[in-house]
């Protein structure tokens, strides 16, 4: 799915997430600076963390918002390697990065995908690194009254516009995220996007990647 960036400049994809602060603050403190904005849009994690001092990665496959925040990061003087790219294959060496922020990325495809995602992201973080990432749950009420047929897997949901969603359950989490532990309480989070009024519901996770 390629999004038309230039139409999507609304305040929703240009701040960051509310726990960005608390993140860059965690993970300073560790040293842990070798970011990756994973699924990075216009940027509004990468251009956040940067301006934190961190040593920035943002990875996206439209090359359209990776214009924009070429753009942007130009615009403020701060400095982002920008890489085109699948998420499920990430053109990065094992253990390139501390820390990993995927917000509303990875879910956008079926079951097999997610666990291919996750696999990359078990990859390319060093020991002990952390990612913090989102995930549809399975009790949002889109899930719970689509239709049989919107359903191609007891995990995964087609949207409109033909784009699979996986879904996850907390009772299935030590399988999904196999070689993480979970360094924060999950979060199971109700929100509505700008102008909406469908409700979506989203587990927030820290993990950390388990030391060999």
């Amino acid at each position: 799915m390629q999004w038309n960036w230039d139409q999507e400049k609304t305040k929703q994809w240009l701040e960051p997430a509310m726990e960005a602060s608390y993140l860059a603050m965690r993970w300073s403190k560790q040293g842990m600076l070798h970011f990756l904005d994973n699924g990075c849009g216009p940027g509004r994690h990468a251009m956040f963390f940067a301006r934190q001092g961190f040593h920035v990665t943002a990875l996206d496959q439209s090359r359209e918002a990776l214009d924009y925040l070429k753009s942007w990061a130009e615009a403020e003087q701060v400095p982002v390697e920008l890489v085109c790219g699948d998420l499920f294959r990430m053109p990065f060496p094992d253990e390139s990065f501390d820390c990993v922020m995927d917000y509303n990325v990875s879910y956008h495809t079926d079951t097999a995908g997610y666990r291919r995602a996750v696999e990359e992201l078990r990859r390319v973080l060093r020991p002990g690194g952390e990612v913090y990432m989102t995930l549809l749950s399975q009790n949002d009420p889109g899930f719970r009254t689509a239709p049989a047929e919107a359903h191609i897997d007891c995990y995964t949901l087609v949207h409109e516009g033909g784009t699979p969603h996986f879904y996850g359950r907390q009772e299935d989490f030590d399988a999904i995220f196999s070689g993480f532990s979970l360094a924060f309480p999950v979060r199971e989070i109700k929100t509505r996007g700008p102008g909406s009024t469908k409700e979506s519901v989203h587990y927030h996770l820290l993990l950390k990647k388990e030391s060999k």
